[in-house]
């Protein structure tokens, strides 16, 4: 009679779970926010990521196939935040001058409050993939989050409060403005910018007088 021999356990490593797939795609975020913030996209590899993140190279490109794959996941889910961050801000206020002031100052205060996240977005030249590639900031959550401060503008200059008739220039002296608060504040500490309430508050509302209509 045949013996029937009982199986045994396949050799290797276990089967990742879905909460190991998710810690280790934290963890090399985490290394990246870090890396790209201190050395610049250029002095980032993939195989340098690895190390930071604790696992194989191999390991790294089951999750992402390259560096800018890495870098659009930051782009998302930092603009994600900054756009539930923005929501908030406009839900209790009415006059859309006063929606713009809160929404500008609650900008420069997100990115004060993640260094490394501003340096990997603003201080890295995206470059799309090829000819018919896109760039970061014509994807979904960064338009949305960018757009609230467009749809705001836009009130603004249809109720007569501005003293230029387009939202497009309106959003974009917005966006220069709270860019270049931000960046100085953040690149350049040694210098004796003063409190950093006053900062913010003198730029936002230098910002909202200038473009109020007179």
């Amino acid at each position: 009679m045949t013996k029937i021999r009982p199986k045994t356990a396949t050799r290797g490593r276990p089967r990742r779970t879905q909460s190991d797939t998710a810690e280790m795609r934290a963890r090399i975020m985490r290394a990246a926010r870090d890396l790209f913030a201190r050395d610049g996209y250029e002095g980032v590899s993939m195989r340098k990521l690895a190390v930071a993140a604790g696992c194989a190279p191999a390991a790294l490109y089951a999750y992402f196939p390259n560096k800018r794959a890495v870098l659009r996941v930051i782009w998302e889910d930092v603009f994600g935040d900054l756009g539930d961050t923005l929501r908030r801000e406009i839900v209790a206020q009415h006059d859309p001058l006063t929606q713009l002031h809160h929404l500008l100052t609650a900008t420069i205060r997100f990115w004060l409050d993640r260094p490394a996240d501003f340096r990997a977005i603003f201080l890295i030249q995206d470059e799309p993939e090829g000819p018919l590639g896109t760039y970061f900031v014509d994807e979904s959550s960064v338009v949305t989050s960018l757009g609230l401060i467009r749809t705001v503008a836009g009130k603004a200059v249809d109720q007569g409060l501005t003293r230029i008739p387009d939202a497009d220039r309106v959003t974009r002296i917005c966006i220069a403005g709270i860019n270049g608060t931000s960046l100085n504040l953040i690149t350049i500490p040694e210098f004796d910018w003063g409190e950093t309430d006053t900062v913010i508050d003198d730029a936002v509302t230098t910002i909202i007088n200038g473009l109020k209509a007179s």
